[in-house]
């Protein structure tokens, strides 16, 4: 049997293998990563607004022919678009509807900052002002204050809620990640102990490691946040060197 600890269900939000790369590399032996996909082109508001009734009805087929232990719906946009109290009522919806635990995609980021002790934080995304305010918003419930570093432009032109075009967003290296980071984070000048990078589009998990040791605070990805908290609901123990603080130091399979 392959699948012997667990077998997770991920929905991704578009058709790249980037996302699936990185959980299907850091799951640990005994854990299967079954991929499905949403399909979002573009970054507007009616791509987003109508993913999660395709994502409801993947996450059914993950479960009923894929036998999928949990579900994990990456893509934070159409949760931000309705709000924190939205993300958990369509969770439990759905938890109830397939028989299983469901992970989305903000939630686990404000919990994940809770749990390293963070209390201001800066979000570095690739979004416009409404995305950017719905994640400080989210973040405030938690009682976490946000320095919006401002939507990452890496072609001067938007698309809808994003600053740089989503298929633009494939050119972009983790070492443009690093710089756009580490001149916002230096900019805010000391009022931040933590930094949050939002979006699965760009390549920002290796520059995790060099933002942590240049700036001296701990970095929390969005995706790194649903990948633990998916472990640690499926009380798997899964410690990474290499993609940040959370997932070296804060592994341990013990969720409430």
């Amino acid at each position: 049997m392959f699948a012997w600890r667990g077998r997770l269900g991920l929905i991704s939000p578009t058709q790249r293998g980037k996302g699936f790369h990185y959980w299907y590399r850091l799951a640990p032996d005994g854990v299967e990563i079954v991929p499905s996909y949403i399909g979002f082109r573009r970054g507007e508001r009616d791509q987003f607004t109508a993913g999660l009734d395709r994502a409801a009805e993947l996450a059914g087929e993950l479960v009923s022919a894929l036998h999928c232990d949990l579900v994990v719906v990456s893509g934070t946009p159409p949760f931000l678009l309705q709000g924190l109290d939205f993300e958990r009522q369509w969770r439990q919806r759905l938890a109830a509807q397939i028989g299983r635990p469901v992970v989305t995609a903000m939630e686990p980021g404000a919990v994940a900052l809770q749990t390293i002790g963070a209390h201001r934080v800066a979000i570095a995304t690739y979004y416009g002002d409404e995305l950017n305010e719905a994640i400080a918003a989210c973040f405030a419930r938690f009682g976490l204050e946000s320095t919006i570093l401002g939507g990452y432009s890496a072609t001067g032109q938007s698309e809808g809620l994003y600053t740089t075009p989503l298929r633009a967003l494939d050119d972009v290296g983790s070492s443009e990640v690093y710089r756009y980071c580490k001149a916002g984070v230096l900019q805010a000048g000391g009022r931040v102990d933590a930094l949050y990078i939002n979006g699965g589009g760009w390549d920002y998990v290796p520059a995790i490691e060099p933002l942590e040791r240049d700036l001296k605070i701990p970095v929390i990805g969005a995706t790194n946040a649903e990948m633990w908290m998916a472990y640690r609901t499926l009380h798997i123990s899964n410690r990474v060197e290499g993609v940040g603080v959370l997932m070296r130091d804060h592994y341990d399979a013990d969720v409430a």
